[in-house]
């Protein structure tokens, strides 16, 4: 009895312990992302006309599309991030404060659900070993806190992991069907996600294959038909555009849209720059061999625990080692230069790979270290994301504030001297605060300019020239 008490007594500290380590750990994350976040925050494009979209949706106006993909060329994603996005902007009655609420209530349900996700898949201490390399990433902590579509991305990841993990386990006729909602649902956020589609159904394939999990016809057609539901807003689109969308898609791939002139290996440099945080040395627009290095090395050490590993794990990485050797060959057969969040969706792999390989091993001490040396060499990096954007979402809605008390009552219209692409994001602000222009070409021109000039009002590095004829009046 005494015994049993000493026993229960050590692992009643060491769970506070491990409790306190998680609790540092979440204040990190928080603090890193949440800091002045209202002034770190980007509104440019994107934001604006995700704004204008769920603006449009509670007003009555319902859409079957979401973004399109790249350019005016590209096809459309579906609808869903906008309606997700409906009870924030009910919340702060349409301002557009609720992109920052929702990229915070994302990160911290990411956060939360990772690690529970992830202690059950892969166990506590892969868990919060992964958390700590996310935490302190500084190419996630921006992707982390921009309001639009691809934050959601890693979110996914997590839930399709889980249910994987659940079809291996039980097979059950429900997991199926959510998966396949999981994945037609994120699919739709960005294409990107068409990588953990490819993934998830290597696995499943690979798993049925070693009858590890019983064929059974129903749970495969209600897959299916559970992932096609999730694009009947398109297919209604289709329908009533004389399938636009379907063309564009074609188009984009295989037509006019498809790069001619072919860089085959523009997307090393690109990777590269997305794993600086990781691989920590040179240029990789300058020298793409270290990013070259760290995949065949990835690359090798995935091989390396598709054969050790047994069980979920074991099937995990076989179909990882598909995916690792797939997503080159399908950015060179794109032929463009992508831009670095779309291989966001690998930053999960690489660290589950890394962290189990550790523990594989028995190195855990090794990586700890690795932790250690990456947040000392990256530190500057990491709190260089501290840094206010001064043509954000704060000094954007300061210079609506300003024209909107100075011109209140008076008649009047608003031009922009700004480089090309930088007047996105102040429109929605000038609607939110009913700042209302004239039409009028008559009427004086206040002017928003990029760098401010001479008398100018100055907002940072934003100038608003008030023309004197609206004192006069």
């Amino acid at each position: 009895m005494f015994h049993r008490k000493i026993i229960l007594k050590y692992f009643n500290k060491k769970n506070i312990l491990f409790v306190f380590l998680l609790a540092i750990i979440f204040f990190i994350f928080s603090f890193l992302r949440f800091y002045h976040l209202e002034k770190r925050f980007v509104f440019d494009w994107d934001q604006e006309n995700i704004c204008y979209s769920v603006k449009n949706i509670i007003k009555g106006k319902l859409t079957l599309i979401g973004p399109r993909v790249v350019s005016d060329a590209g096809f459309f994603l579906g609808p869903y991030f906008s309606y997700l996005l409906v009870p924030f902007f009910l919340l702060t009655k349409l301002h557009p404060k609720a992109l920052i609420f929702f990229v915070i209530f994302v990160n911290i349900l990411f956060f939360w659900l990772s690690f529970f996700l992830l202690k059950k898949i892969f166990g506590k201490t892969i868990s919060i070993l992964f958390l700590s390399f996310w935490t302190i990433n500084f190419s996630l902590i921006h992707f982390d806190t921009v309001g639009w579509w691809p934050v959601v991305l890693p979110l996914g990841i997590m839930v399709t992991f889980y249910f994987l993990e659940k079809i291996y386990e039980k097979n059950k006729l429900s997991d199926w069907i959510i998966l396949g909602l999981v994945l037609g649902f994120f699919v739709n956020m960005h294409f990107q996600f068409f990588f953990i589609i490819l993934f998830s159904l290597m696995f499943l394939l690979i798993s049925l294959i070693k009858r590890e999990i019983i064929l059974k016809k129903k749970n495969i057609s209600l897959f299916l038909i559970s992932f096609i539901l999730m694009f009947i807003p398109l297919f209604l689109f289709d329908l009533r555009h004389q399938f636009l969308n379907t063309k564009a898609f074609f188009n984009f791939f295989f037509g006019s849209e498809k790069a001619l002139n072919k860089d085959l290996s523009i997307w090393w440099s690109v990777f590269g720059n997305l794993l600086k945080p990781l691989i920590l040395v040179g240029d990789p627009f300058k020298n793409q061999w270290p990013t070259k290095i760290f995949y065949f090395l990835n690359l090798f050490i995935i091989f390396f625990l598709q054969k050790k590993e047994k069980g979920f794990k074991k099937r995990f990485f076989q179909s990882l080692f598909i995916l690792w050797v797939f997503f080159p060959l399908a950015f060179m057969f794109w032929g463009k230069r992508p831009a670095e969040y779309y291989f966001i969706f690998l930053y999960p792999f690489i660290y589950l790979t890394l962290i189990n390989f550790f523990t594989k091993i028995k190195k855990l001490s090794i990586l700890i270290l690795i932790l250690i040396v990456i947040f000392f060499l990256t530190k500057k990096n990491i709190f260089s994301t501290f840094k206010n954007n001064y043509f954000g979402f704060y000094y954007k809605e300061k210079v609506a504030k300003i024209i909107k008390k100075k011109t209140e009552g008076k008649k009047f219209n608003i031009s922009f001297d700004v480089p090309l692409g930088m007047n996105y994001g102040f429109n929605y602000f000038f609607d939110f605060y009913q700042i209302k222009q004239s039409g009028d070409f008559s009427d004086p021109l206040v002017e928003v300019r990029i760098p401010p000039k001479q008398n100018d009002i100055v907002v940072e590095k934003i100038g608003i020239k008030i023309p004197k004829e609206i004192f006069k009046e």
